[in-house]
């Protein structure tokens, strides 16, 4: 005779009590933005066009990760036509997630007679999606009249390759005005970044920016600094009267480097750096193969307006510059 194998039986009530964990343990559904959108607290989750319209503010709700609007679908046009978006401090104004590529944000257009702010949040605007084009704020931070911007960054591109920033104003914010940290491929036209409590740029492990036409001035720390960031461009910009370097290539010695701590074959051209509490532009020992052509430098502090820490300027290309003094003949 085979023998009788017994199976507990499992009640009803057992199954709930499984199923209902399993529910509450899943990640919660955003809530998704329709094509009209009125107030903070939603996500973007399908292709589309969608229109701001009316001012966010973040007392209207937020989204799970404590933000006023998420973006995670690709190919979307997000219109915020000329509205503002205001915190109380903390979260992000807009988060382009990463899945959101071939997507356009734009704070306006010429046809609409406001222009939007995004104000008051942790960081105004985070994009961490690869070919996306962020144009047209008149403010991603304070002003001249309102001087209270972001508490953190303005602009933040978080691994994001292929990305567009153009005509807008990133200043007065508590942290750094345009903030790139990895990816490459990125360019960054026509803007103002003046009077960050942090630095006007920082280029971060990242390669094949470009930053042009831009005003970046009297911030706290660095105009710009390109650290262990290769191939880079800075043309036709001002970066006077910042508190330290106009323009650092490299690292340093307070910066907490990782990885190669050199910035090599970046080119910076066309460009002012004067009137800087440190020097108009620094070159760090162990970084190689930079072009600093056709800039002016003068009245800045340190002990140079033009510093090449490495011996004989190893490979750094230094022609055609306008400055007071240099720190090594072989700067031009």
């Amino acid at each position: 005779m085979n023998p009788i194998v017994v199976i507990p039986a499992i009640g009803i009530s057992t199954i709930a009590i499984l199923l209902f964990s399993s529910l509450a343990n899943a990640a919660p559904k955003p809530t998704a933005c329709t094509s009209s959108i009125s107030a903070c607290g939603c996500t973007v989750t399908a292709p589309g066009t969608y229109t701001v319209t009316d001012d966010l503010a973040s007392n209207q709700g937020l989204t799970k990760a404590g933000n006023c609007l998420e973006v995670s679908a690709d190919h979307v046009i997000l219109d915020v036509q000329g509205h503002a978006i205001i915190g109380s401090g903390t979260g992000l104004g807009i988060l382009i997630q990463n899945s959101a590529h071939d997507t356009v944000v734009q704070g306006t257009d010429l046809t609409e007679t406001g222009q939007s702010i995004i104000n008051t949040w942790g960081v105004g605007l985070e994009d961490d999606a690869n070919n996306v084009v962020i144009e047209l704020f008149r403010q991603i931070g304070g002003n001249n009249f309102n001087p209270h911007g972001n508490a953190g960054d303005a602009v933040l591109l978080q691994n994001a390759t292929g990305v567009t920033v153009a005509n807008f104003n990133a200043s007065f914010n508590g942290g750094t005005g345009v903030d790139i940290q990895g990816g490459s491929d990125n360019r960054i036209l026509n803007c103002d970044s003046i009077s960050n409590a942090g630095n006007g740029f920082i280029v971060a492990s990242s390669n094949v920016n470009t930053i042009s036409n831009c005003s970046i001035n009297g911030n706290t720390g660095y105009g710009v600094w390109l650290n262990s960031a290769n191939q880079n461009q800075i043309f036709t910009s001002s970066l006077n009267g910042n508190g330290k370097i106009g323009v650092l290539v490299g690292c340093h010695k307070e910066g907490k480097c990782t990885g190669n701590k050199g910035s090599d074959l970046n080119h910076i051209s066309s460009s002012g750096t004067n009137g800087n509490g440190g020097a108009g532009i620094t070159v760090e020992e162990g970084s190689s193969n930079n072009q600093i052509t056709n800039m002016s430098a003068a009245g800045n502090g340190g002990t140079a307006d033009l510093i090449d820490n490495n011996p004989g300027c190893d490979g750094d290309l230094w022609f055609n510059n306008a400055f007071g003094d240099a720190s090594q003949s072989c700067i031009h």
